[in-house]
């Protein structure tokens, strides 16, 4: 994967984020998400293409490592 490629996905994910925080319906859906598939999954079908490497380049930088990674970013 590219430099170019990888900053793309990594802003995808980012705006990804975004939305989930502004959204407590898809807050709620991505909570109760499974595993990172599935989050991928709900993001693509709203437009938004990341993959897993985009993922654990954000999980990298996270702090908080008490629960899975997505809900670490989604805690209220």
């Amino acid at each position: 994967m590219s430099a170019d490629s990888s900053s793309i996905q990594d802003s995808n994910l980012e705006a990804f984020i975004s939305l989930v925080l502004s959204d407590n319906e898809l807050k709620t859906e991505i909570k109760s998400a499974l595993n990172q598939d599935q989050v991928i999954s709900i993001a693509a079908s709203r437009g938004y293409e990341f993959d897993s490497s985009a993922i654990l380049r954000k999980w990298s930088k996270h702090t908080d490592f008490a629960g899975d990674t997505w809900m670490g970013w989604f805690d209220d």
